[in-house]
């Protein structure tokens, strides 16, 4: 059995929307990919995959939404609208998608608390999504804190995703050409978000709380060594910010990256999975495929994702734990069997 904890869907609120918005960019790029807002499309996809189940995520608002939209006061209720669908959907197809991941109004720390809360103990959900942007979302300041006491007590879970683009503020404008910002910049935005959240002190207050990187934890396991001389270098510092961390922190820095949560989806790098289970050990890394944003329905991240897996992890044991294993412990996900296969259109 694989368990895909991280495969996007398009709520039909969020369809609307992007219906409303001009021809051309990434409305209407989101829009042609038929598997992430045609439901039934998608049933008939997963069923091409041998005991396969998908959690659905939804797409980054950041992504979505412009700047007035995201802070807007009806935003929040568009948000609501977004995961009762999802709710319904998961519930609907529960022998297909085993669980479903909120949405939140990012930008106001308060009603995203209020929603994240809701979305938990009301709609089922096993987390929200969060968006990785330390310049817009600053997830490390302390009025984001009560959102992740919250999310530690209900036990659930929360999926960090990267969503900067070259318009939003701090993204360097020499990244746009060539989708350098989304290839190469989105892994050091989640490097950075999570490197923040943890010299913020996260894991010293919620030790508990369940923290999952996108697309492998970005570069982490790959940049481990230089993580890990971070507290040599604390002199060169001239903010005084690394020491003052060193001294408040219950451990060493490389300690706490590796309390993380992962993903697998590293797109065909099956080199990439094996450093990321080297790193943070099979017990904490979980197949995800970021489908259906290969621009092929995920018929690619899907098979590549579970070949990446297959090649770098050598026991069955901990194959069967990144597939499906670490999923049902973590989120406490228990699949229902398959109903009869669907019929092709």
């Amino acid at each position: 059995m694989r368990i895909d904890i991280w495969t996007h869907l398009l709520s039909p609120v969020y369809v609307r929307h992007l219906n409303s918005q001009a021809a051309g960019g990434r409305s209407s790029f989101f829009l042609a990919q038929r598997a992430l807002h045609d439901v039934d499309f998608r049933l008939r996809l997963a069923d091409d995959q041998d005991d396969y189940r998908q959690v659905l995520t939804p797409l980054p608002a950041l992504l979505a939404f412009d700047a007035q939209s995201l802070a807007s006061p009806a935003f929040a209720e568009v948000v609501r609208r977004n995961n009762d669908e999802l709710a319904a959907i998961a519930a609907r197809h529960a022998d297909h998608f085993p669980g479903f991941v909120g949405a939140t109004p990012i930008l106001d720390p308060d009603a995203a608390t209020e929603e994240a809360i809701r979305c938990v103990r009301e709609l089922g959900a096993l987390g929200v999504q969060l968006e990785a942007d330390t310049v817009g979302v600053p997830l490390h300041e302390d009025r984001y804190e009560p959102l992740f006491s919250a999310i530690e007590k209900l036990e659930a879970a929360i999926w960090l995703h990267p969503c900067r683009t070259p318009e939003r503020p701090g993204f360097a404008p020499d990244t746009a050409p060539f989708m350098l910002w989304q290839i190469l910049g989105w892994p050091f935005d989640t490097t950075i978000a999570i490197s923040k959240l943890i010299f913020s002190g996260i894991y010293d207050r919620h030790p508990d709380l369940k923290l999952i990187a996108h697309h492998g934890g970005g570069v982490i396991p790959h940049l481990s060594g230089r993580i890990e001389m971070m507290p040599w270098l604390a002199g060169l510092d001239p903010s005084g910010s690394l020491t003052e961390a060193l001294h408040r922190l219950e451990r060493k820095p490389i300690d706490y990256f590796r309390l993380l949560y992962v993903d697998a989806a590293m797109f065909g790098g099956q080199h990439g999975v094996r450093c990321v289970a080297d790193f943070f050990g099979a017990d904490r890394v979980l197949f995800g495929s970021d489908a259906p944003f290969d621009g092929q329905a995920g018929s690619y991240f899907v098979p590549r994702t579970t070949a990446d897996v297959e090649g770098a992890i050598e026991t069955a044991a901990d194959r069967d734990a990144i597939f499906h294993g670490n999923a049902q412990r973590v989120l406490g996900i228990e699949p229902v069997p398959r109903r009869t296969r669907r019929p092709a259109a």
